[in-house]
């Protein structure tokens, strides 16, 4: 075994961490909050990992081109392990809100550095070949991580959840230490930490306000206008600052290759499409074919194993035809599957659901995989890092904004629905503030025949327009890739710089 591939076992092991660990803490919150109490922070869990996961980012991204991958990667596994060490010592949850805050910081170094090592340990026609293995690793973690999650909430201590993190993450450290060595990192001049700081300010309050929007603040209110303000002028005064610096943090030149603009917008538009119906089909399933809760997470299992199917097809078939026919094969092939979840009927059958998902997850694979890599082939290796940031950056904050715009969606349309289907007196029907409230059991026992039936039906409608913004967002992702993805070969598109740095030599040297 070559020190390359044990290079590369080490750094899809520290994306394994970082994945598993968000989908088995879903399955453990319930006997999280029964020994920490605190439930009013419930979401803040999921939610301090996420703002500070989408904050470092691309800070993390554009150090590792300035200081080494080896020397970032390390930080960030390290600062990871132990931030889930102090999770699984957490007395309460305003404890374990924090120390999830400082993991997702860990976190935002793993996942996008060990991609950018990736990038440089292999030349990009093994690099498409590859990729499939490395969506794989997010599928195998969305299916293990609640299993595990529960197994051990159930039958040992959901602290383990975050203990199991530091033997495993100590290992894929040892292994980059050991094998890995990274070639000299050029960082002459200063750090541009004006930009940082500006970027960082402004990632922060965007997340703030779509976390806290239709949610402990109204979307029309003064406090939501405010964070709207400060957003903005964040947003000009980084914009101004990266103009006027030297050695900015994001040179904007880089949105002047065709490949890193397409690459950037469509990473947000499938964020803004995908991930929203990844939260919202198993409240399909559920609240309205009326599955069980296993049934809903298992409906999503043929997207993530078609995904990785999809990845695997789509960089073979990228390296014959190039980026542009396949990002359009992809992105035909999600617009169809939304079309299919648009006309899914209150009667529909979870194999509808199944069927939709597998065209969704093969379309999928077909274009992140793609956007990805296309992005991190159009730069010299120095700047790598923050192109496949900017990548990573991207789809997420389209994932946050695409969630809290569909859900609010969903909510008016079910409120809607609901004043119209449910004004009989005796139907028992809740005021709606939350789409989730169809599968709260105490929302449930206070419901009448007539009035279940007017939430399903209401409910089917409301999730009914969250797809159809989805294909909107993947229509314009359609026209986005057709009209301005450069055609030619994967070669053709590839910087001389970049395609020297990228191959197995750097690999087999360290």
């Amino acid at each position: 075994m070559t020190r390359r591939v044990v290079v590369t076992i080490a750094a899809m092991l520290g994306m394994f961490l970082a994945a598993m660990d968000q989908t088995a803490v879903g399955t453990a919150m319930p006997s999280i909050t029964g020994a920490l109490g605190g439930l009013a922070l419930y979401s803040w869990v999921f939610a301090a990992y996420q703002l500070a996961f989408v904050v470092m980012t691309p800070i993390f991204g554009r150090l590792a081109d300035l200081y080494g991958r080896k020397r970032i990667y390390l930080t960030g596994i390290l600062w990871f392990i132990g931030a889930s060490v102090l999770c699984g010592l957490s007395r309460s949850m305003g404890e374990l809100v924090v120390f999830r805050l400082l993991q997702g910081i860990g976190g935002g170094a793993v996942l996008p550095i060990a991609l950018v090592i990736i990038a440089d340990l292999y030349p990009v026609e093994q690099r498409l070949r590859i990729q499939g293995i490395f969506s794989g690793v997010w599928g195998l973690a969305a299916i293990i991580g609640p299993l595990l999650g529960g197994f051990l909430a159930d039958h040992a201590s959901w602290r383990w959840i975050f203990f199991l993190n530091l033997p495993a993450g100590l290992v894929a450290t040892a292994i980059i230490m050991i094998t890995f060595t990274d070639p000299a990192a050029r960082h002459a001049g200063r750090i541009d930490y004006a930009g940082i700081g500006l970027l960082a300010g402004a990632a922060a309050v965007l997340m703030l306000l779509l976390l806290w929007g239709g949610q402990a603040i109204p979307w029309w209110s003064p406090a939501a206008a405010g964070l709207a303000a400060v957003f903005a002028a964040l947003v000009v005064l980084f914009i101004r600052v990266e103009q006027r610096t030297p050695q900015p943090f994001l040179p904007f030149s880089l949105f002047a290759d065709r490949v890193i603009a397409v690459g950037s917008a469509g990473g947000f538009l499938l964020g803004a499409s995908m991930f929203s119906a990844v939260v919202y089909i198993p409240l399909f399933v559920q609240g309205v074919i009326g599955t069980s809760a296993t049934t809903a997470g298992i409906a999503l299992m043929p997207f993530m194993l078609c995904w990785t199917f999809g990845s695997i097809a789509g960089g073979r078939l990228a390296l014959r035809w190039g980026y542009r026919p396949v990002t359009t094969a992809g992105m035909i092939l999600l617009a169809a599957g939304f079309a299919r979840l648009a006309r899914l009927e209150p009667q529909a059958l979870v194999q509808d659901v199944f069927a939709s998902m597998a065209v969704l997850g093969v379309g999928m694979g077909l274009t992140a995989t793609i956007f990805m890599i296309s992005m991190q082939n159009a730069v010299p290796r120095t700047m790598r890092g923050i192109a496949t940031s900017i990548n990573i950056f991207s789809r997420n904050i389209g994932s946050a904004i695409g969630v809290s715009l569909q859900g609010a969606v969903l909510v008016g349309v079910l409120a809607a629905r609901m004043r119209t289907l449910g004004g009989a007196p005796g139907a028992g029907l809740p005021r709606i503030t939350d789409p989730q409230m169809a599968l709260d059991a105490a929302v449930q026992a206070h419901l009448t025949r007539a009035g279940h039936e007017a939430f399903r039906q209401a409910l089917a409608q409301g999730l009914h327009a969250t797809f159809v913004l989805g294909l909107g967002a993947v229509l314009l992702g359609l026209a986005l890739v057709v009209l301005y993805m450069p055609g030619g070969s994967v070669l053709d598109l590839a910087p001389a710089e970049g395609m020297a740095a990228g191959g197995a030599g750097d690999g087999e040297a360290g």
